[in-house]
């Protein structure tokens, strides 16, 4: 049945992509292209793209392994557990401040320090000795603020900086969410075939090689950008005027918080579908295992599928913010689900409907930051944006064996509400202000 659903999956992604690619839209996308200089558009978006694939596949490789290669050192369950929380810690506490430096020092070179210190923390992998594994996943926590601020600040400034059109941008972040979906599926496989040949350090060794190609070309194609030097140049630090310009304005501060919590809901979730997959297996009278790579690699096609009905919907003409609310409803029920029911094939569907909502997710987060969060403390703000994420995430680990199945659901379904209730509270304040600059064109008349 789980092959099933993953050819229907992708039938489904690759009907939608064709399908939705008219003649009427190419052409609009053409003469949208063309007004703002689209071989600039065309070199900008293939490099982050290039760079944006590479790099998440590098991340992406490290995943279905941690828990094998810490196994096959010898370490218990709770060193294991302790290893995970450290690197959403490190996140936490030095991601943020080193992430938050980019503005200052620059994306680029930020950008450069990530494949650095990725790769550094890739190539200890292959020592056995425990502190020398919880120094690599500190380096890793620390990559990983990195991976979400630098990369995207980096875009947004160049696009800006060039007087490309939104529409464009939001083009390019599309494809960045259907790309992260799709090297998933491809860093699994490359994962599975160079374990079979060697052992579980082996997709470490290759991420290493994918990170340092990904240097070089960052390193020959990428221009240098910061945020606002004049500012940057005051001596308040760059994490102080993050904070400042969050709690100055209620909609980035609400943007920020819902990045945290539905952030928090989808790393929760991915501790909890095995689980509740394999209890719903069971329950079912079944006794085989279940095919855990088959049904990972259906949920990334679920993002792809995601990123292209955003895609569509902006296409319509449909506003960012108007899209978050479908977004973070379905995303809402779909984890409420597993509270109601056991049925195996219901909470496969479920949990395929928050992936397509994940998929939805990033391009729409992504262009209302880019809108709202000013040019000087872009990477600041964007860091200090996971820091409550990486919080609720430590503190469900730490607290996720004392929780039962149902709770740890009912705190996603919690997290996902919450963001559902803030996007409506700034679509509401859109409104509000909108009718207000209407009402002052009539007076002025």
């Amino acid at each position: 049945m789980y092959f099933l659903y993953f050819i229907v999956l992708v039938i489904a992604c690759v009907a939608i992509i064709y399908l939705f690619r008219t003649k009427t839209e190419e052409s609009q996308n053409e003469k949208t292209e063309k007004k703002e200089n689209n071989s600039e558009y065309q070199k900008l978006n293939k490099s982050y793209l290039i760079v944006y694939s590479l790099v998440v596949t590098g991340d992406w490789l490290q995943g279905p392994y941690n828990y094998s290669l810490y196994q096959s050192y010898g370490f218990s369950l709770e060193k294991i557990g302790w290893l995970s929380v450290c690197g959403y810690l490190s996140s936490l506490i030095l991601g943020t401040y080193v992430g938050s430096t980019a503005d200052k020092f620059g994306r680029k070179k930020m950008c450069l320090v990530f494949c650095l210190l990725y790769g550094t923390s890739c190539l200890l992998r292959y020592i056995s000795d425990f502190y020398v594994s919880l120094f690599s996943r500190v380096l890793g926590g620390i990559s990983t603020s990195l991976l979400f601020s630098c990369f995207e600040a980096w875009l947004i400034n160049e696009h800006n900086s060039k007087g490309f059109a939104s529409s464009l941008l939001s083009n390019t972040l599309t494809w960045a969410a259907f790309l992260n979906g799709l090297t998933a599926i491809i860093s699994g496989l490359i994962g599975n075939l160079v374990v079979n040949y060697f052992n579980y350090a082996a997709p470490y060794g290759v991420a290493v090689i994918i990170f340092a190609i990904s240097a070089v070309y960052i390193q020959h194609n990428w221009n240098e950008n910061y945020g606002d030097t004049e500012v940057n140049k005051k001596k308040s630090s760059a994490l102080v005027k993050g904070i400042n310009v969050i709690f100055k304005d209620s909609t980035i501060l609400s943007v920020g918080l819902i990045q945290s919590f539905y952030e928090a809901a989808m790393y929760i979730f991915v501790f909890l579908y095995s689980p509740i997959l394999e209890d719903a297996h069971r329950l079912a009278g079944h006794n085989d295992e279940l095919p855990f790579g088959l049904i990972f690699s259906g949920f990334m096609v679920c993002i792809m599928i995601g990123s292209r009905i955003f895609n569509i919907l902006t296409r319509h003409n449909w506003k960012v913010i108007t899209i978050s609310i479908p977004v973070f409803f379905l995303g809402t029920l779909s984890m409420l689900l597993p509270i109601i029911t056991m049925n195996e094939y219901i909470l496969y569907w479920a949990f395929a409907l928050f992936e397509i909502c994940c998929g939805m997710f990033f391009p729409t987060l992504g262009c209302i930051k880019s809108e709202i969060i000013p040019e000087e403390v872009r990477s600041s703000v964007m860091n200090l944006f996971r820091v409550p994420m990486n919080a609720i995430v430590v503190v469900v680990l730490l607290k996720i064996s004392s929780f039962n199945q149902e709770v740890q659901f009912i705190i996603c379904t919690i997290l996902c509400a919450l963001s559902l209730l803030l996007s409506g509270y700034i679509l509401i304040k859109e409104k509000k202000k909108a009718k207000a600059a209407s009402s002052e064109k009539k007076m002025e008349i």
